[in-house]
């Protein structure tokens, strides 16, 4: 991902005494597409340094409170440091700061790794806890916004594959499934191992309080996948560990296949107007052909498949 923030020594100082700590070494990390990180070396920690660059201070104020109240119903994942003077969002050259302690390890997309119930079980155990009520009610990037994506004129068949699959969603939502807090970017880059265990997910800046099942279809299209098709034995473990924890009721059991599809279209329609329209890169022009195709590949299994997985 682009690092759109440098920081230098004496901007490394300053953070240091915003932060009370002093820290000894500061390496560039892969962000986001609209954030720069930092891992921050000091007083024998490790630290990561977020800086927001399209968000709003409210909105990474929201973050820090929402990562505060997973730690307080002990959901593993980052940690927020405050500021000396008590400020967890404190602004650097005008844009939302955030300090979060360090996770070891590697991420899902960078390595081979065989426990997949882990991955289940702690979704289920994060859609236990209470939503905060400034959540939004929909997904940031999910139906509602995929229709920006079409009409464009540029790449007339993605274009019209997308219609039909948003008419296929919209035709077909299903009503009256349980809501909860989702992580709702359930990607093989937010999930962390180390040393082949699972240790926990990251990066909730997407988080809603939306369908539950929206996370179950993102897990299978962003992590279960392999050459472009499901994975029946990582799927199996996720389902088998999310239900370990937490049973899915029957109309969530038959949404899955929806769910994936659902998943997989959005974030193909995400790509074709941010990295593809808007801010094209040249080793992420294909992205969103390749989340069409395995979108493509869900759409055709048989709802059936996950039947096995659910008993």
């Amino acid at each position: 991902m682009a690092r759109l923030t440098n920081l230098f020594e004496a901007d490394t100082s300053a953070i240091s005494k915003t932060y009370g700590l002093e820290f000894t070494h500061c390496q560039a990390i892969a962000g986001g597409d609209e954030n720069s990180s930092f891992l921050l070396n000091g007083d024998n920690q490790t630290y990561v340094l977020t800086i927001y660059e399209k968000r709003s201070l409210l909105e990474i104020e929201q973050q820090v409170f929402l990562l505060k109240h997973l730690a307080m119903h002990d959901f593993h994942t980052n940690q927020v440091l405050p500021t000396v003077e008590n400020s967890s969002a404190p602004v650097f050259q005008g844009k939302p700061v955030m300090l979060k302690t360090w996770i070891p390890g590697e991420t899902l997309r960078d390595s081979k790794q065989s426990d997949f119930r882990s991955i289940g079980a702690s979704m289920a155990e994060l859609h236990k806890i209470p939503a905060p009520g400034f959540l939004p009610e929909d997904h940031p990037y999910g139906l509602r916004l995929m229709s920006d994506s079409c009409d464009h004129q540029v790449d007339l068949g993605y274009e019209a594959w997308l219609s039909d699959k948003i008419a296929y969603l919209q035709d077909n939502f299903p009503d009256d499934l349980p809501r909860s807090l989702i992580h709702g970017d359930l990607f093989d880059d937010n999930i962390i191992y180390h040393e082949g265990q699972f240790k926990a997910i990251i990066d909730f800046g997407e988080a809603c309080h939306y369908t539950r099942a929206f996370d179950i279809g993102s897990i299978l299209f962003g992590a279960c996948m392999v050459d472009g098709k499901l994975d029946l034995e990582r799927a199996a473990g996720v389902l088998g560990g999310y239900q370990g924890r937490l049973r899915l009721e029957p109309g969530e059991r038959e949404a899955i296949q929806f769910f994936a599809v659902y998943a997989g279209a959005a974030i193909s329609a995400w790509h074709y107007l941010h990295t593809f329209l808007k801010k094209p890169l040249e080793s992420r022009l294909d992205k969103y052909k390749l989340a069409a195709a395995r979108t493509e590949n869900l759409f055709k299994l048989k709802p059936s498949v996950y039947d096995s997985f659910l008993d």
